[in-house]
Protein backbone atom coordinates (compact mmCIF):
# COMPACT_ATOMS: atom_id res chain seq x y z
CA UNK A 1 0.00 0.00 0.00
CA UNK A 2 1.09 3.12 -0.77
CA UNK A 3 2.22 5.33 1.66
CA UNK A 4 1.13 9.41 1.91
CA UNK A 5 4.63 11.35 1.80
CA UNK A 6 4.88 14.20 4.98
CA UNK A 7 8.01 16.49 5.11
CA UNK A 8 8.14 18.63 8.52
CA UNK A 9 10.06 21.55 8.74
CA UNK A 10 10.26 23.22 12.14
CA UNK A 11 13.43 24.73 13.90
CA UNK A 12 12.71 23.04 17.43
CA UNK A 13 13.29 19.45 17.37
CA UNK A 14 10.90 18.80 20.35
CA UNK A 15 7.63 19.98 18.02
CA UNK A 16 9.46 18.27 15.26
CA UNK A 17 8.90 15.03 17.62
CA UNK A 18 5.55 16.27 18.99
CA UNK A 19 4.55 16.91 14.98
CA UNK A 20 5.58 13.36 13.94
CA UNK A 21 3.75 11.27 16.83
CA UNK A 22 0.71 13.32 16.16
CA UNK A 23 0.97 11.83 12.27
CA UNK A 24 1.89 8.76 13.20
CA UNK A 25 -1.77 8.56 14.08
CA UNK A 26 -2.98 8.80 10.69
CA UNK A 27 -3.22 5.57 8.41
CA UNK A 28 -1.17 5.08 5.71
CA UNK A 29 1.20 8.02 5.90
CA UNK A 30 4.81 8.57 6.61
CA UNK A 31 6.65 11.15 7.86
CA UNK A 32 9.65 11.07 5.10
CA UNK A 33 12.08 13.41 6.51
CA UNK A 34 12.63 16.95 8.73
CA UNK A 35 14.35 20.26 8.26
CA UNK A 36 15.43 22.93 11.17
CA UNK A 37 15.46 26.03 8.74
CA UNK A 38 13.83 27.19 5.97
CA UNK A 39 16.68 26.89 3.35
CA UNK A 40 16.65 22.54 4.57
CA UNK A 41 12.55 23.11 3.81
CA UNK A 42 13.27 23.64 0.47
CA UNK A 43 16.25 21.56 -0.02
CA UNK A 44 14.37 18.43 1.09
CA UNK A 45 10.96 19.22 -1.01
CA UNK A 46 12.78 19.00 -3.85
CA UNK A 47 15.33 16.00 -2.63
CA UNK A 48 12.26 13.56 -1.26
CA UNK A 49 9.08 14.93 -2.82
CA UNK A 50 6.54 14.77 -0.19
CA UNK A 51 2.85 14.67 -0.56
CA UNK A 52 2.75 17.49 2.06
CA UNK A 53 5.08 20.01 3.59
CA UNK A 54 4.05 21.06 6.91
CA UNK A 55 5.93 24.28 7.47
CA UNK A 56 6.86 26.51 10.82
CA UNK A 57 7.24 30.34 9.46
CA UNK A 58 9.87 31.36 11.93
CA UNK A 59 12.92 29.65 11.18
CA UNK A 60 16.52 30.42 10.33
CA UNK A 61 18.43 30.92 7.39
CA UNK A 62 15.13 31.06 5.61
CA UNK A 63 11.50 31.92 6.64
CA UNK A 64 8.69 29.63 6.33
CA UNK A 65 7.76 32.33 3.77
CA UNK A 66 10.19 32.77 1.31
CA UNK A 67 10.82 28.84 1.55
CA UNK A 68 7.19 28.36 0.68
CA UNK A 69 7.81 31.02 -2.01
CA UNK A 70 10.38 29.46 -3.66
CA UNK A 71 8.84 25.89 -3.76
CA UNK A 72 5.38 27.35 -5.38
CA UNK A 73 7.68 29.26 -7.62
CA UNK A 74 8.93 26.10 -8.95
CA UNK A 75 5.71 23.97 -8.07
CA UNK A 76 2.70 25.78 -7.88
CA UNK A 77 0.52 22.55 -6.85
CA UNK A 78 2.89 21.88 -3.93
CA UNK A 79 1.04 20.73 -1.27
CA UNK A 80 2.02 23.29 1.75
CA UNK A 81 0.05 23.17 5.39
CA UNK A 82 1.57 26.24 7.31
CA UNK A 83 1.31 25.45 11.02
CA UNK A 84 2.54 28.44 13.19
CA UNK A 85 2.12 29.74 16.49
CA UNK A 86 1.14 33.22 14.56
CA UNK A 87 -2.66 34.02 13.94
CA UNK A 88 -1.84 37.60 13.02
CA UNK A 89 -3.70 39.04 9.87
CA UNK A 90 -0.56 40.23 8.43
CA UNK A 91 1.02 36.23 8.20
CA UNK A 92 -2.17 35.04 7.48
CA UNK A 93 -2.69 37.09 4.75
CA UNK A 94 1.03 36.71 3.41
CA UNK A 95 0.36 32.93 3.52
CA UNK A 96 -2.97 32.83 1.49
CA UNK A 97 -1.24 35.09 -1.41
CA UNK A 98 1.47 32.56 -1.45
CA UNK A 99 -0.75 30.39 -2.09
CA UNK A 100 -0.02 27.50 0.76
CA UNK A 101 -2.88 25.15 0.74
CA UNK A 102 -3.76 25.23 4.10
CA UNK A 103 -2.63 27.06 7.60
CA UNK A 104 -3.40 25.77 11.00
CA UNK A 105 -2.11 27.66 14.32
CA UNK A 106 -0.64 25.25 16.93
CA UNK A 107 -2.19 26.44 19.83
CA UNK A 108 -4.86 24.51 18.46
CA UNK A 109 -5.92 21.21 18.50
CA UNK A 110 -3.69 18.44 16.95
CA UNK A 111 -7.18 17.47 14.90
CA UNK A 112 -7.05 20.58 13.13
CA UNK A 113 -3.72 19.12 11.46
CA UNK A 114 -4.97 15.79 10.73
CA UNK A 115 -7.90 17.64 9.25
CA UNK A 116 -5.66 19.99 7.13
CA UNK A 117 -3.94 17.22 5.54
CA UNK A 118 -6.85 14.90 5.10
CA UNK A 119 -8.62 18.19 2.59
CA UNK A 120 -5.18 19.05 0.74
CA UNK A 121 -4.56 15.78 -0.28
CA UNK A 122 -7.92 15.91 -1.76
CA UNK A 123 -7.59 18.98 -3.73
CA UNK A 124 -9.00 21.53 -1.16
CA UNK A 125 -8.12 23.98 1.11
CA UNK A 126 -7.83 24.18 4.18
CA UNK A 127 -7.57 27.16 7.17
CA UNK A 128 -8.03 25.94 10.82
CA UNK A 129 -10.61 27.33 12.85
CA UNK A 130 -8.49 30.41 14.57
CA UNK A 131 -7.59 31.60 10.78
CA UNK A 132 -11.19 31.20 9.91
CA UNK A 133 -12.33 33.90 12.66
CA UNK A 134 -8.95 36.34 11.50
CA UNK A 135 -10.48 36.02 8.23
CA UNK A 136 -13.61 36.43 8.72
CA UNK A 137 -13.12 39.52 11.24
CA UNK A 138 -11.34 41.26 8.63
CA UNK A 139 -13.60 40.63 5.85
CA UNK A 140 -16.23 42.14 8.10
CA UNK A 141 -14.61 45.51 9.24
CA UNK A 142 -13.80 45.93 5.26
CA UNK A 143 -16.97 45.48 4.83
CA UNK A 144 -18.36 48.00 7.77
CA UNK A 145 -15.68 50.67 6.45
CA UNK A 146 -17.25 50.39 3.09
CA UNK A 147 -20.51 51.06 4.16
CA UNK A 148 -19.16 54.30 6.36
CA UNK A 149 -17.47 55.64 3.59
CA UNK A 150 -20.33 55.55 1.04
CA UNK A 151 -22.48 58.59 1.76
CA UNK A 152 -26.17 58.46 3.13
CA UNK A 153 -28.72 58.69 0.63
CA UNK A 154 -32.80 59.32 1.51
CA UNK A 155 -34.80 57.63 -0.97
CA UNK A 156 -38.61 56.70 -1.08
CA UNK A 157 -39.87 52.93 -1.70
CA UNK A 158 -41.37 54.31 -5.20
CA UNK A 159 -37.28 55.64 -6.00
CA UNK A 160 -35.91 52.13 -4.76
CA UNK A 161 -38.89 50.79 -7.06
CA UNK A 162 -37.86 52.93 -10.15
CA UNK A 163 -33.73 51.73 -9.71
CA UNK A 164 -35.16 48.35 -9.91
CA UNK A 165 -36.97 48.62 -12.64
CA UNK A 166 -34.45 50.38 -14.54
CA UNK A 167 -31.68 48.20 -13.63
CA UNK A 168 -34.11 45.59 -15.58
CA UNK A 169 -34.29 47.52 -18.88
CA UNK A 170 -37.46 48.72 -18.83
CA UNK A 171 -38.72 51.95 -20.07
CA UNK A 172 -40.32 54.98 -18.51
CA UNK A 173 -43.79 53.66 -20.56
CA UNK A 174 -43.15 50.25 -19.30
CA UNK A 175 -42.66 51.29 -15.77
CA UNK A 176 -45.80 52.94 -15.48
CA UNK A 177 -47.96 50.18 -16.36
CA UNK A 178 -46.47 48.18 -14.04
CA UNK A 179 -46.34 50.68 -10.70
CA UNK A 180 -50.20 51.42 -12.23
CA UNK A 181 -48.93 55.08 -12.46
CA UNK A 182 -48.77 57.85 -15.21
CA UNK A 183 -44.96 58.29 -17.33
CA UNK A 184 -45.16 61.65 -16.12
CA UNK A 185 -45.22 60.56 -12.63
CA UNK A 186 -42.26 57.76 -13.49
CA UNK A 187 -40.33 60.71 -15.20
CA UNK A 188 -40.66 62.66 -12.10
CA UNK A 189 -38.97 60.11 -9.53
CA UNK A 190 -36.14 59.99 -12.43
CA UNK A 191 -35.39 63.43 -12.55
CA UNK A 192 -35.52 63.40 -8.17
CA UNK A 193 -33.40 60.14 -8.55
CA UNK A 194 -30.83 62.17 -10.58
CA UNK A 195 -30.97 65.13 -8.37
CA UNK A 196 -30.69 62.77 -4.98
CA UNK A 197 -27.98 60.71 -6.55
CA UNK A 198 -26.13 63.68 -8.41
CA UNK A 199 -25.52 61.73 -11.71
CA UNK A 200 -26.49 63.15 -14.94
CA UNK A 201 -28.17 59.93 -16.71
CA UNK A 202 -29.45 56.68 -16.36
CA UNK A 203 -25.95 54.62 -16.64
CA UNK A 204 -24.28 56.58 -14.15
CA UNK A 205 -27.27 55.89 -11.88
CA UNK A 206 -26.82 52.43 -12.05
CA UNK A 207 -23.32 52.69 -11.50
CA UNK A 208 -24.40 54.83 -8.43
CA UNK A 209 -26.43 52.29 -7.34
CA UNK A 210 -24.69 49.46 -7.71
CA UNK A 211 -21.98 51.28 -4.80
CA UNK A 212 -24.53 51.87 -2.64
CA UNK A 213 -25.89 48.68 -2.46
CA UNK A 214 -29.00 49.44 -3.76
CA UNK A 215 -29.48 46.73 -6.21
Amino acid sequence: MVKIKVLIADDHSILRDGIQALLGRIKNLKVVGEASTGQEAVDKFFELNPDVLVMDISMPVKTGMDASFEILESNPDAKIIILSMYDDEEYIDRCLELGVKGYVVKSESGKELEQAIEAVLEGKNYYSHRVQEVIFRKHTLQINKKKRELPAVNLTRREVEIIQLISEGMTSPQMADKLFISPRTVETHRSNLLKKLNVKNAIELMKKAQQLQLL
